[in-house]
């Protein structure tokens, strides 16, 4: 079985009006449909990356072995990305990674997928011109992105004995983000606090989180709203942050 055969058969129905690219190596997926914007859905696999990205313009280093495909999603308006999309996704990945391949991954607010406190992964939603570009990377080995991290803790597939990286493992993962896209509805915008809060790596730790401004707002990480807002206890009493970035401060609280 080709891989475009082996991708359909995960994707099922999603398969349907469904472009499919597959290369061997690309700069960066995203990027790819940034510069071929679709018409449709169209799904972008590469085994290999050479200018993959991550959040703020980080170099994302790609090497063989790794997760690396995007999502381009045609917007009928110009309306902005729903900002719990990111999670869903997030939770999307993180879910099949555990129950269906054993891989004790967790989530980073807003976007990171985590495995004992070192990044495993990420996932990227972008507005480019009238598409929607949703990319997901995850780490082939620490070895390959720990300067390409900024320094940060790296974990990667084969340094946890995670799953081979193969069509069918990316289209069961290209499967759940297609269905984040198809089914962002009040309900399940509803039970996003309880499906976050299962895999939540910063549940009851204390953070300093950058949002651009002149000082970091600290606070205890109470969990997420429904529209995907981080909420922390501060000094001030609750607050609920829509974008940054978390710095850990400590160690989680006991449960009372």
């Amino acid at each position: 079985m080709n891989d475009i055969a082996a991708l359909k058969a995960e994707l099922g129905s999603q398969a349907k009006n469904l472009d499919i690219q597959v290369f061997e190596s690309v700069g960066s997926t995203s990027q790819w449909l940034a510069e071929h914007p679709p018409r449709k859905a169209c799904l972008v696999w590469a085994r290999q990356q050479t200018r993959g990205r991550g959040r703020m313009g980080r170099t994302w280093h790609s090497p063989p072995g790794g997760v690396y495909f995007s999502v381009g999603w045609p917007l009928e308006s110009e309306a902005p990305v729903v900002g719990s999309l990111p999670l869903l996704v997030g939770l999307s990945v993180a879910e099949p990674l555990r129950t269906h391949h054993g891989v004790p991954v967790q989530l980073k607010w807003p976007n990171d997928l985590v495995v004992n406190g070192a990044k495993l992964g990420g996932i990227l939603v972008e507005k480019q011109r009238s598409v929607l570009v949703v990319g997901v990377g995850i780490n082939a080995a620490a070895a390959d992105v720990q300067t390409a991290d900024l320094g940060r803790p790296a974990t990667g597939l084969q340094d946890i004995g995670g799953p081979v990286v193969n069509a069918a493992l990316v289209g069961q993962l290209a499967c759940g983000v297609l269905d984040s896209l198809t089914t962002d509805t009040a309900v399940v915008r509803a039970s996003l606090p309880a499906r976050w809060a299962v895999l939540d790596a910063l549940a009851g730790h204390t953070v300093a989180v950058d949002t651009g401004g002149p000082h970091p707002v600290c606070g205890r990480v109470l969990g997420i709203t429904p529209q995907g807002l981080l909420r922390l206890t501060t000094a001030q009493g609750e607050r609920h942050i829509n974008a940054g970035e978390c710095r850990l401060q400590s160690s989680p609280e006991p449960a009372e």
